[in-house]
């Protein structure tokens, strides 16, 4: 044991093999080989021995090598099985891949996140703009929540960008039309486009599940729409009762025994994929200032609450399983207030003339 010398290949060499006692009290065995010369070996061996008392060098844990593709790879099936929103998670990962996926995690910093955003923000999404700020924040979000993961699953020491803030810029659309509006859109709109938006407006469905609403999903006879688990976004069966004139206009889609779906394209026999480049077109026609197709349902959600509904059964409607989405759905404007106010100067005033006037007695008295 210690330093010692042998011959490789007709050459001297000289070697290190020795045991350390460590701070804590542990014992570790060193051995090092192929040292030219007996000097370089003995001051290798006080280097180690100094470096033991001194706790350092035997205590460095080996950093991790896990990219951010590699760990994603291992996440993705855990939001698949526990998060609703596991394809927008999908969709979101895909961009954090092709911009840092082979980046080492635990080398990840502020500055990683700040070119990420950088380099996003001079991206172009399928609405011809730049991501939204709460775009980003979703998907530097999913990235924390992913290394946050591989911290607890012991893939990282810790999550190299925790403290890394999110823009929380707000991003709150309030756009909501009322019946008058909406009649206006309606008549500038294509015929094939009329009963789609028809639909959204009236049943505050979401987009996908209009456009992909297929006969075997219709109860006429009931008078509604009924969707499977998988036919939701929330994974969650739902029934949504039509309206009037939407019952009246479903059954007037011309229906092609080759498809299953009540709304196609003739130049595809597929459902329609996007529309809002012709709900743009009526927009112009008529006037109206930033209407998106998606706004029919946000519409609805406000409309259907200003009616009297409760917020529940509105809810269940929408298919919005959570308060905090709902809330965004849900537009509470100036017109809100009052009418509030208006419901509370009519309770006021029938509260105060069912109570009996100032000075007059009660028709009983005690008698002794």
């Amino acid at each position: 044991m210690g330093v010692s010398k042998y011959v490789a290949r007709n050459k001297v060499r000289w070697r290190v093999d020795t045991y350390l006692t460590l701070p804590d009290g542990t014992m570790k065995r060193i051995r090092r080989k192929r040292i030219p010369t007996r000097e370089q070996a003995e001051a290798y061996e006080r280097k180690m021995l100094v470096a033991a008392y001194e706790g350092r060098f035997f205590d460095r844990a080996k950093e991790p090598t896990a990219t951010v593709r590699q760990l994603w790879t291992e996440y993705e099936p855990i939001t698949k099985r526990d998060n609703d929103s596991w394809r927008s998670d999908t969709g979101r990962a895909a961009h954090l891949v092709r911009l840092l996926g082979n980046q080492r995690a635990s080398r990840l910093t502020r500055g990683d996140v700040e070119e990420y955003r950088t380099k996003r923000q001079a991206e172009t999404t399928r609405r011809g703009g730049a991501p939204s700020p709460a775009t980003l924040d979703r998907e530097v979000e999913l990235l924390k929540r992913l290394l946050n993961y591989a911290a607890a699953c012991g893939k990282l020491s810790e999550n190299p960008i925790a403290r890394v803030k999110l823009l929380r810029v707000p991003n709150v659309r309030r756009v909501v039309l009322d019946e008058e509006a909406f009649q206006r859109l309606l008549g500038a709109a294509e015929p094939w486009l009329k009963p789609i938006l028809l639909v959204a407006f009236d049943t505050g469905m979401r987009k996908s599940e209009v456009l992909n609403l297929r006969w075997s999903q219709l109860d006429l006879k009931a008078g509604a729409v009924r969707l499977e688990a998988e036919d939701t976004k929330t994974d969650e069966p739902r029934v949504v009762y039509l309206t009037d004139r939407v019952l009246k206009t479903l059954p007037t889609q011309p229906r092609s025994g080759r498809s299953e779906y009540v709304f196609v394209n003739p130049a595809t026999g597929r459902p329609w994929q996007d529309i809002q480049g012709a709900a743009e077109r009526a927009r112009v026609k008529v006037g109206l200032d930033g209407v998106w197709v998606h706004d029919l349902r946000r519409s609805f959600v406000t409309q259907a609450r200003r009616s009297g509904l409760p917020e529940s059964v509105v809810a269940r409607f929408s298919g919005h399983r959570t308060a905090a989405v709902f809330k965004r759905y849900n537009i509470i404007e100036e017109q809100d207030l009052k009418a509030a106010v208006q419901v509370l100067n009519r309770t006021r005033q029938a509260a105060g003339a069912a109570q009996p006037a100032a000075g007059h007695e009660s028709d009983t008295v005690d008698q002794e």
